[in-house]
């Protein structure tokens, strides 16, 4: 199969260091043997999430004060250089290739009104102020303090679509459109940057359809989409129809993103796509582990 493989920026950093954003590089390889592994069967596409890096990059550019677009390509070739070394390490050949990919955005979106998304650190009240008087940083409560929230429109289109889709075709594994990719506005026939992070699992979704890929794959590090997370009665999904997942009390937050990509991806002629752990991509694949969303009005199956 033709494979999206869309891993989480979360998911990649350091169990000691989630304040910082700091990439653990144990992780990344386990990430890069189980890519690795898909590839001995598969074709692979590759997105990666960059919340906590872009969030990191900010804050160690306060006095550049530097545009998001610009951190988002920092934070893109960061991990992207990451993961491509360690899987061609890990399979001692170079068929690894990171992308620099910009994603077309419209400049009407009302997200750019009303910025939601968190990046960065959480931080206490009196810097979270003190960054919003000086730098004009918009931020939201959260567990333990405050998370600086940037404007996350919706992609329109992957600009580097077809080549990403020639080189896949010639053998390679393409790491692109890291972050959700470098927002960018056409206007009289130029593109520009604009100051914004685009959702990861939405580009990856649109590319996966774009490219008309077999199956979607959103990795994460909770092995299924859950009813009633965290509660006495919750409950994993392991297999549904979107129509069904929409009459469940779905947790917010990061599962949203991926329950509403997965149903666009299948909706627009994808096979499936599926929601688990990082390191489980194959038994998601052969449905022995994860959540797999399909678009028909499938009755859920519990595991």
């Amino acid at each position: 199969m033709k494979l999206l493989v869309a891993i989480g920026g979360n998911a990649l950093v350091s169990t000691d260091n989630e304040s910082d954003g700091q990439i653990d590089q144990a992780k990344i390889e386990a990430v890069a043997a189980s890519l690795v592994a898909l590839e001995e069967e598969h074709s692979l596409i590759i997105t990666h999430g960059n919340g906590p890096q872009v969030g990191w990059l900010a804050m160690q550019e306060i006095e550049a004060n530097m545009s998001l677009d610009l951190l988002d390509a920092q934070s893109e070739g960061l991990i992207g250089y990451r993961l491509a070394q360690a899987m061609d390490n890990c399979r001692q050949s170079e068929r690894s290739l990171s992308l620099l990919t910009r994603v077309m955005v419209d400049a009407d979106d009302p997200a750019f009104s009303h910025p939601v998304k968190p990046v960065g650190p959480v931080l206490d009240e009196s810097r979270a102020q003190r960054l919003a008087s000086q730098q004009g940083w918009q931020f939201a409560e959260v567990a333990g303090g405050r998370r600086r929230v940037v404007a996350s429109p919706q992609p329109v289109r992957v600009i580097e679509s077809a080549a990403i889709s020639q080189l896949m075709n010639k053998g390679y594994s393409v790491i692109c459109a890291g972050g959700g990719g470098i927002p960018v506005l056409e206007q009289q026939g130029q593109y520009r940057g604009i100051s914004a992070v685009i959702d990861k699992d939405y580009t990856s979704a649109l590319l996966a359809s774009e490219l008309q890929l077999d199956a979607l794959l959103l990795l994460t590090n909770v092995e299924a989409l859950y009813d009633n997370w965290e509660q006495p009665a919750a409950r994993a999904v392991r297999l549904a129809g979107c129509d069904s997942l929409r009459k469940l009390g779905l947790q917010e937050g990061s599962m949203g993103p991926k329950v509403e990509a997965a149903c666009r991806f299948v909706r627009a002629g994808g096979a499936f796509a599926g929601i688990g752990r990082l390191t489980e991509a194959q038994a998601i694949l052969e449905e022995r582990r994860g959540t797999r969303i399909v678009a028909d009005n499938v009755a859920i199956k519990w595991w």
